[in-house]
Formats: C-alpha cells, structure tokens, sequence
C-alpha cells in the first residue's frame, strides 16, 4: 500500500504549452530501433526487441497489406521519426492492458524532452483519438492536441492538402466559384462546355456528400466530428445549389448565344443577296450608259441627208402635208413609183408608207 502511495505522488502529469509531460514510476526506457508507421516502432528494451505500439492515437495506414496507403500516412510516419529518431532514447509508460492482441507493447511515449509523442502527432492532425479496452489513461492530453489541430487546420483538416476531406470539398466549392465568375461568352461551343462544368462538379458535390454523410472508412474520413460533417455538407448543398443555378444559366445564354448567331447569319445572307443585287444594277446601268454613249457617237458620225429640193404642187390638185417636197393629196396609196422628184421628207405621218428604213425619209432612191 505504502508502495502504491509513493507511485501516485511520483506520478504526476502536467501540461506545459500544449505538450504532455510525464514522470512515472512504472516506465521504461526503451531505444527506437525502426519506424514502422506513424502510430507504430521497433525498439530494445531490456536488451530485447519489442514493438510499441502508441496509445490512444490512430494515424492513417501505411503498411496495412489490405489496406491503401492512407492520406498523410507516410507524413505521420515521418513525423514519428523526426520526433524519436532512430537510436534515440525514449520513456514507454502504461495502462491497464500493456500488449495487445497482435503482441506489441502499448504505451504513452514520451521523447528526451519529455513530450507525449501520442499527443504530439495529434497535434499536427496526423492522427485521431482512440480507445481499446479500458486503455484510456492518454486519452484526453491526444483528444485535446487533436481538437487544437481541428481548430487551426492542420494535418487532416488542412483545405490545403489534396487529400483531406476539407481540401476535397474546398476544392469542389472552388470549381463552382470559379464557374461562378466566368465571364459569359458569345460562343455557344464554350457555353455548353461551361455548363458540362456545371454538370461535373455536381457529380463531385454529390459523391463527397455521400461519403460524408455515410462516415466512409479511412482516417481522412474518421477524425471528422459529427460537427465537421454538418459543416462540410453544408459547404457541399451551397455550392451544389450554385452549380444547378449556373448549369441553368450557361444552358439559358447558349440559347441566347445560338439564337443571336441564327439572327446575324439570316441577316448576313439578306446583306449578301442585296450587295449582289446592287452589283448587278449597277452593272447593268454601266452597260446602259456604254449603250447610249455608242448610239451617240453612231449618230454623230453618220452622214446628213441629202437636201429635198420642193416640188411644185400639181396643177388642179393640193400637196399632202406630211411629205416635203410635195405629194399630191391623192385618196389611194401611192408608192415611191407613182410619184416623180423625190426623195421626200416624213414630216407628219407617212400615210403612203414611202419611208421603209423609218429614217424620215422615204423614196430615197429617187434621189
């Protein structure tokens, strides 16, 4: 009993600054001798191998033959070596259950300077806060360090790591953001692309929700709280209503966007159809105008008619007046033949015919 008295005053757990210090009785200084994974390493103690596993954290898998390498596993693993070293000394203290079913060794493990390594690498977000059995006595320092994680978004609840559950859904919101400030473009083909987008990131939105909502296996999905979950599938419902909106939009201004085209190709062919019209009119104006100049100059270089001397009317009869010289008034036809003189001017109508060629002037040949 006495002995029992002493251990609990000389096992006494601070925290200093977010680290876990501990000083117990009932540990054991072990040397790392190999990293197994980020929750897991080999080490001699007692002059013989034993392997520790960590208490009360879980970091992402990377040696699971039937598992995938998990997001951040080789990271938490290469923090557990950089914070104990391979060759360096560490301090191994227990709990109720001291080896598991698989023969490891669990205990809190504190490095040379006496932080609680369990704590640490929740602290970083490398890993979640769990219990086996009643092994619970690490539990609140490594819920506490992974709740400090939590609040500044390290590690596992980075929106800048690709993997992380976060990043994902940050990512799909940025897709529809981004969506969101295109501007609107004259082009149906970029437009219907736009809306294909749209489409896309719904498919996103909608798968990661799913997972969400389902606690999908795997440690990015497994240090979510029911808090983080409702907040994340908030994100997820804002951004999908966004991209419905969007997908709507960009199928409303392709339309627009065909319509216009529809237009401007309808007047672009009226447009053509009137410039060629103009073209033909003119042309055919020019050849008009090429036409009359010809006839002008035709006219101008034929020869004048021969004057008409005028005849004396007939005895006992009067003179026709639409002919000059005279052509007696006669009530039957005359012909060129009938008549003496000539040739005769047409100067009113040409009743008798005389002029054949319609040049004003008829019986030429008597001339």
């Amino acid at each position: 009993m006495f002995g029992k008295m002493i251990a609990a005053v000389v096992a006494v757990t601070a925290t200093v600054a977010g680290v876990g210090l501990v000083a117990s009785s009932g540990s054991d200084e072990a040397v790392v001798t190999r990293i197994v994974d980020g929750d897991t390493f080999e080490a001699t103690l007692d002059g013989r191998s034993t392997t520790v596993r960590l208490l009360n954290i879980d970091t992402p898998e990377t040696v699971d033959p039937d598992s995938a390498v998990q997001c951040l596993g080789p990271e938490a693993a290469a923090r557990l070596a950089a914070l104990i070293p391979v060759g360096s000394t560490v301090d191994l203290s227990y709990d109720d259950e001291r080896v598991d079913g698989w023969g490891r060794t669990l205990a809190g493990v504190h490095d040379t300077g006496g932080r609680l390594v369990n704590a640490e690498l929740a602290r970083e977000g490398l890993g979640t806060a769990m219990v086996v059995g009643g092994n619970d006595r690490y539990l609140d320092e490594v819920t506490e360090a992974q709740e400090e994680a939590r609040a500044a978004g390290r590690g596992l609840y980075a929106t800048t790591v690709s993997c992380t559950v976060p990043a994902q859904v940050e990512r799909a919101r940025g897709t529809v953001a981004g969506l969101a400030q295109r501007a609107s473009s004259p082009d149906p083909a970029q437009l219907d692309a736009a809306g294909q987008e749209a489409v896309d990131a719904l498919t996103v939105l909608a798968g990661l929700d799913a997972d969400i909502r389902a606690h999908r296996a795997g440690m990015a999905w497994a240090v979510l709280s029911d808090l983080d979950r409702a907040r994340l599938t908030g994100i997820l419902d804002t951004a999908s209503d966004d991209a419905r909106t969007l997908q709507a939009r960009f199928a409303e201004q392709a339309s627009t966007a065909r319509e216009t085209q529809r237009l401007a190709a309808e007047q672009a062919e009226r447009d053509r159809v009137a410039r060629e019209e103009a073209a033909r009119a003119e042309a055919a104006a020019e050849q008009a105008a090429r036409d009359a100049a010809a006839e002008q100059r035709r006219l101008a270089a034929a020869p004048a008619p021969a004057p008409v001397a005028p005849a004396a009317a007939p005895a006992g009869g009067g003179c026709d007046p639409n002919y000059t010289p005279c052509v007696p008034v006669s009530a039957t036809d005359l012909d060129c033949g009938d008549l003496s003189g000539g040739p005769f001017r047409v100067v009113g109508t040409d009743r008798h015919r005389l002029d054949a060629d319609k040049d004003g002037i008829g019986c030429e040949s008597q001339g």
